[in-house]
């Protein structure tokens, strides 16, 4: 596929900007569809900017209007009611990929989340008890990839992507309390050993592979991720080392942090209030060098040949 018209929808965020930077800076004409007010970056990059809900087959439907492709990336979080994460992760996924169809598009990525790997975790005892949230997000991230793939058996063709948790500028979320404790020469609690291994993914990089995943040919479900990583307890003191303060890693045993987040959550306190409006912008992104933390490496969900369209 040369250049594009592309639709994103749930483009106003932090992948939506770098993934509009991406496309528009290959020569894709960029639409976004959102619930969400336009961004001012939007205008900088000529975005078209639509304000819609997935769910509405009108706004959809105008959206898709003169597209040649779409990224379907218009979910909703975790921390919604459950009602609301079915309606419009799996609702409204129904809803764009009827649309799409409807209108012969052939090329679609939908962008879902690791999450669908995890085994469901009822509650031990009452087995007839509701989903928690994040149970519910995750039933709901599955449901969405079985409606896609069930639209695909027509003449659409569709690739799904599962990306590792992804950070770098612009937001770097949770990422800034670690940041600011380092900046700040401070201890750094890590829970356990550390030596978990923890894999991101720069989201530039997810950028790009979603363009040339976009571009090419290539159908089916897709993992992205890090070529190399290592445990947390070694990513965290490069970290320090790079940023060159007097951090040192703090061990914390698992059971005391657990009833540390346990007393947080029975308080109805959001464990990390305070922290992270003050860095969503990219603010402790900036201590440490983005560029060279840059993944650059995309494989398939068999771990074939990763994805190489222009």
């Amino acid at each position: 596929m040369s250049a594009a018209r592309v639709l994103v929808t749930g483009g106003a965020g932090f992948l939506g900007v770098h993934l509009a930077r991406e496309l528009a800076g290959q020569g894709d004409a960029v639409r976004i569809l959102d619930v969400a007010p336009a961004p001012a970056w939007a205008a900088a990059l000529g975005v078209d900017y639509r304000l819609g809900d997935v769910r509405d087959p009108a706004a959809v439907g105008g959206a898709l209007e003169n597209v040649d492709a779409l990224i379907h990336a218009g979910f909703t979080s975790p921390h919604r009611p459950a009602a609301e994460i079915h309606s419009v992760n799996v609702d409204g996924t129904r809803n764009v990929l009827a649309q799409a169809s409807a209108r012969g598009l052939r090329r679609v990525v939908l962008v879902s989340s690791t999450i669908v790997l995890s085994p469901p975790r009822p509650h031990p005892l009452l087995t007839d008890s509701a989903l928690s949230r994040l149970d519910a997000y995750r039933a709901s991230r599955v449901a969405a990839e079985n409606v896609a793939e069930a639209a695909s058996r027509g003449n659409l063709s569709l690739a799904i992507v599962r990306p590792k948790t992804f950070v770098g500028p612009e937001r770097v979320g949770a990422f800034a309390i670690v940041f600011e404790r380092i900046h700040r020469g401070l201890a750094v609690p890590v829970f356990g050993t550390g030596a978990n291994r923890y894999q991101l993914l720069d989201v530039r990089d997810l950028a790009e592979g979603l363009r040339r995943l976009l571009h090419a040919e290539a159908a089916g479900r897709f993992g992205f991720g890090a070529s190399q990583f290592t445990t947390v307890a070694r990513d965290l003191q490069a970290l320090i080392d790079h940023a060159g303060t007097a951090s040192r890693l703090r061990f914390v045993s698992p059971r005391s942090a657990r009833l540390l987040l346990r007393a947080i959550e029975l308080a109805g306190l959001p464990p990390l209030s305070g922290f992270l409006g003050k860095f969503a912008l990219g603010g402790a992104g900036t201590v440490f060098t983005w560029a060279n933390m840059r993944s650059n490496w995309l494989f398939d969900s068999k771990g074939a040949t990763p994805v190489t369209a222009s």
